[in-house]
């Protein structure tokens, strides 16, 4: 009976196993000034593109790697001369060139050296860079120049295609900024030089440029946090009157409206921030009549946005006070204060007040935040016990499933410090962290399958016997220097470590439970295999 049921737990090991680990994939330019630095992380034909420094001078460069790896990593170009930071920025996938920013031009690549080149002698400017239909959008200056005297452009990659498509204050700077694309328009935040910074939008045409609204007669209106559901954007805007409340538009001036005005006397108004679309609603944080944020929906009407979930308990900080949300299992997941534990934890709501509980009561808090769906997993960055600091975390929305994925060294007391987040690849999630050293920034991922993800590594391993009673013996590649052998439960937990200098190290599980334990092995941060071995 014992020996049938190995047979089935081994046929089963490929599919019923779901373990989670994070790994620091790169370990370049560890002695420079923030690591390698990658940012910008971009994928394009079926690679991933970013910027980083990849040397101890600190230049800039745009780099790839077709699967994800360190070992593949490879410099497409060189972009400026050696600098302390980085200036290069807005890397954006069109469907056949990425184009981006440095301090001087725009440029094109096609993912070769020779195919990534300057297009045009204008300086993008800090507003974002937005796509539609195929050609990128964004804020620019003929000169450098403080402050700035920039103009809406467009480019589809080529020199030509790169150009002006309206100077919308003729006097000075547009100061644009916020640019979201929806259903064939762009949106976004402008001044003319007369009436103030205002809801502009625009379909790429000099002639479908125009000022929207103008939301507020008296001064700015900041439109922002734009977020498009059901044929409509709304966003959070100053009226000059009631202070920042909810608005939306249906891309027209007379269906520009203004949902709310909550909170009128308040410093802030309502101040809808935070929003996030979840079953045909948007929800948002904002404050009430009181002046505490709480968890609002809003189905695009005034009657229609009602208060979810109420915290009035005093503190500096008042209220619900939730910030980051996402969709997840159908759910929605937030984070919220809890007034009885007086910490901040993880949330889920059905929509309702009465189906929005709580998920985790840590005792000294979790403070999620990046609320990523992600694979099976709903994915964020949350207060670790053990580092007393900011950590990948991973949960299924139960308590016991909200775990710390298994980390890529036993550097625990260094919090990781998650910096850009996150971006599916190749059967990963992979972001932008330190681990070790505070400012040694470097590509790393999260992911549920780790053989898998890794399974471009050309060197290999095995253990013997296997499946196992207790002792076994790893079989290495020969490098001439020293390994580190892991072994991993079956939820991604580290349960031993070593370096070893030899071809052969012998590992004990006999004190281990039954089941699944993973065998990994690296190299100066290369992973050089993994290997699944059972404990009968």
């Amino acid at each position: 009976m014992k020996n049938i049921f190995l047979l089935i737990f081994l046929l089963l090991i490929g599919s019923a196993v779901n373990s989670q680990f994070v790994q620091k994939v790169t370990n370049l330019n560890y002695y420079g000034s923030w690591g390698l630095n990658p940012t910008n992380l971009t994928e394009f034909n079926g690679k991933l593109y970013f910027f980083g420094t990849a040397n101890v001078s600190y230049a800039d460069y745009l780099l790839m790697t077709p699967d994800g790896s360190a070992s593949a990593i490879t410099v497409v170009k060189q972009i400026d001369t050696v600098k302390v930071s980085s200036s290069l920025n807005h890397l954006t996938a069109l469907n056949n060139v990425l184009v981006f920013s440095n301090q001087s031009h725009i440029w094109a690549s096609d993912g070769t050296a020779a195919g990534t080149v300057p297009i045009a002698n204008i300086y993008a400017t800090n507003g974002n860079f937005v796509v539609l239909n195929n050609k990128a959008y964004f804020p620019a200056s003929t000169t450098f120049t403080n402050p700035w005297n920039d103009q809406l452009y467009v480019s589809d990659g080529t020199a030509a295609g790169t150009k002006l498509v309206k100077t919308i204050n003729p006097t000075g700077g547009a100061y644009i900024s916020r640019l979201f694309a929806y259903q064939g328009k762009i949106y976004f935040t402008a001044t003319d030089g007369v009436n103030h910074d205002q809801l502009w939008i625009s379909d790429g045409t000099a002639a479908g440029t125009f000022m929207l609204k103008k939301i507020n007669p008296k001064g700015d209106c900041y439109p922002s946090y734009l977020t498009g559901v059901n044929g409509r954007v709304y966003f959070n805007a100053e009226d000059g009157v009631n202070g920042m409340q909810l608005w939306t538009t249906d891309g027209t001036t007379a269906g520009t409206i203004e949902i709310t005005t909550i909170n009128p006397t308040g410093p802030l108004g309502l101040n809808p921030v935070a929003f996030t679309p979840y079953n045909s609603k948007v929800y948002f944080a904002g404050y009430d009549i009181y002046g505490y944020s709480q968890l609002w929906a809003t189905d695009g009407t005034t009657a229609g946005t009602v208060k979810i979930k109420t915290d009035y308990t005093p503190r500096t900080y008042s209220g619900f006070a939730n910030g980051s949300m996402a969709v997840y299992n159908n759910k929605l997941y937030l984070n919220g204060y809890d007034s009885l534990t007086k910490t901040t934890q993880l949330w889920v709501s059905d929509g309702t007040t009465a189906g929005t509980i709580k998920v985790t009561n840590f005792s000294k808090g979790f403070n999620p935040a990046r609320l990523y769906a992600f694979g099976s997993k709903l994915i964020m960055t949350g207060l670790d016990s053990i580092s007393n600091g900011e950590e990948i975390f991973a949960t299924d929305g139960t308590v016991s499933g909200t775990v710390r994925p298994t980390p890529p060294s036993t550097a625990e007391l260094a919090p990781f410090y998650p910096w850009e987040a996150w971006v599916p690849f190749n059967s990963g999630l992979y972001f932008t962290a330190c681990y070790t050293f505070w400012s040694d920034y470097q590509l790393c991922r999260y992911t549920e399958q780790p053989y898998g993800i890794e399974s471009h590594a050309a060197k290999t391993l095995s253990v013997y016997p296997n499946p196992t009673r207790g002792a076994c013996t790893v079989v290495l590649p020969s490098t001439g220097q020293n390994i580190v052998i892991e072994v991993y439960n079956g939820t991604g937990t580290l349960v031993s470590r070593q370096t070893v200098s030899a071809s052969k190290v012998n590992i004990d599980l006999g004190s281990k439970p039954g089941g699944l334990y993973i065998v990994r092995a690296t190299c100066g941060g290369e992973v050089l295999g993994l290997e699944k071995v059972v404990k009968e």
